[in-house]
């Protein structure tokens, strides 16, 4: 595997727009505890979307930057965190759900924090983590709005894709080392 470095440019908009979407755990957690959950689920709907922006404005302008790969999941793993924790705590999603999030997210950011001052690279995120997000934060929506079924397959769904993305990144990880 080829790591090519990227720019090392902090100011740029898939940046901005990936600390806007962190910012928006804020309120989103806020809405959540008061049980305004339409607020907290509109305003989630708005984080997913930028989510999709941001990585299509760093490609589109040729602009994807050392601090973008690691903003843009930190600002996931961090508004993921917080609104399952919410959602466990509020009774809405199981116990084992925050476990399997929250340990799926701290066994990345450990890998990546030890690539990170092995090799000074951040490798890009995987597909296969991208979709587990996407499955977990569907299972969110899904558990905010009440719709029982779409929770119960997202459910499932998140716990195969994390299953996955944690196999796909443990080998990515193991090749790295290998090579170094």
């Amino acid at each position: 595997m080829q790591l090519i470095r990227a720019s090392e440019r902090f100011w740029t908009l898939s940046n901005i727009v990936s600390l806007a979407r962190l910012t928006l755990t804020v309120p989103i957690v806020i809405a959540l505890v008061q049980d305004s959950r339409w607020l907290a689920l509109c305003l989630s709907l708005v984080a997913a979307a930028s989510d999709w922006f941001d990585g299509y404005a760093a490609r589109a302008t040729n602009t994807v930057s050392e601090w973008g790969k690691i903003i843009d999941p930190i600002a996931d793993k961090i508004l993921v965190g917080a609104v399952v924790v919410i959602l466990v705590i509020k009774g809405l999603l199981p116990l084992w759900f925050v476990g399997m999030v929250l340990a799926r997210d701290i066994v990345i950011l450990v890998f990546g924090a030890y690539l990170r001052r092995r090799i000074t690279i951040v490798p890009p995120s995987l597909m296969s983590g991208k979709l587990a997000v996407g499955a977990i934060s569907l299972a969110g929506i899904a558990a905010m709005a009440e719709l029982t079924v779409v929770l119960d397959i997202s459910i499932i769904l998140s716990a195969i894709l994390t299953a996955v993305s944690l196999w796909q990144y443990g080998t990515r990880f193991y090749g790295i080392i290998r090579q170094i």
